[in-house]
């Protein structure tokens, strides 16, 4: 019987151009991040915002960060190492709340039965111990589609207010049967669109979203929403409120 334990943790996730996320990943290791997931997106931005950003660019490195008790440090590191670097390591990054990170532990003490499986989870304190969660007045919104359909989505959420987008290819995991018992037809090939955007802004994105043909079908595809906890711009010294103000 396996032994895991979870707790609190935060996500950081960056956007950046192309080849510059690696010096991010090198600055938070340093840091004592345990290290970070590199992923290859595609950027749909075209206002001026994003362009001052340089998230104006086709391709952008995506920075995958799960933090403990580090995660202050880590984040510092990330904003000097955008701060300093002579290519403009500019960019935007997010701040999610993990409420369980589930690692391997040997410790065998006050474990529970976790759904009803083999595996035993330790929960070794509340999550974030009575701190007040974090709003930064902004939300992600996440789309998983069918491949193709991500520029149909981002071009709905444009008119709704959403100012740009970033595009990861995926692949689904559904099952012969499964197409099967539902009626449905199950596409391998899936793009996941991620739009950062103001949480009052979010109810009218989403509605707009919805009403793309492919989420109408059955297994087209799904739309969730995170709270984003901290908005940080990297690499440059104004908020993004002001930026918003010369869009």
């Amino acid at each position: 019987m396996q032994n895991f334990v979870a707790n609190p943790a935060k996500m950081l996730i960056c956007f950046l151009g192309r080849h510059r996320g690696e010096r991010l990943v090198e600055a938070a290791k340093e840091a004592g991040a345990r290290g970070g997931t590199l992923a290859l997106g595609q950027s749909l931005g075209n206002s001026r915002i994003l362009q001052a950003l340089s998230l104006g660019d086709i391709q952008q490195d995506i920075v995958y960060l799960v933090m403990g008790d580090e995660a202050p440090a880590v984040i510092q590191a990330v904003r000097d190492a955008a701060a300093a670097d002579p290519r403009r390591l500019s960019g935007m990054a997010v701040r999610l709340a993990v409420p369980e990170l589930i690692v391997r532990t040997r410790d065998s003490q006050r474990f529970f039965r976790h759904g009803g499986g083999s595996a035993r989870i330790q929960l070794t304190s509340p999550v974030d111990q009575g701190e007040k969660p974090m709003q930064s007045g902004y939300k992600m919104i996440n789309v998983i589609v069918n491949s193709g359909f991500a520029d149909d989505v981002m071009a709905e959420a444009r008119k709704a207010g959403a100012s740009g987008g970033t595009i990861i290819n995926a692949r689904g995991t559904g099952k012969e049967e499964d197409a099967k018992f539902f009626g449905i037809a199950l596409v391998p090939e899936k793009e996941m669109l991620i739009i950062i955007a103001r949480k009052e802004t979010v109810p009218n994105i989403v509605e707009a979203i919805a009403t793309v043909p492919t989420l109408s079908q059955p297994g087209g595809g799904i739309i969730f929403n995170l709270n984003v906890e901290e908005f940080i711009l990297l690499g440059q010294h104004k908020t993004w409120r002001e930026e918003e103000g010369t869009a």
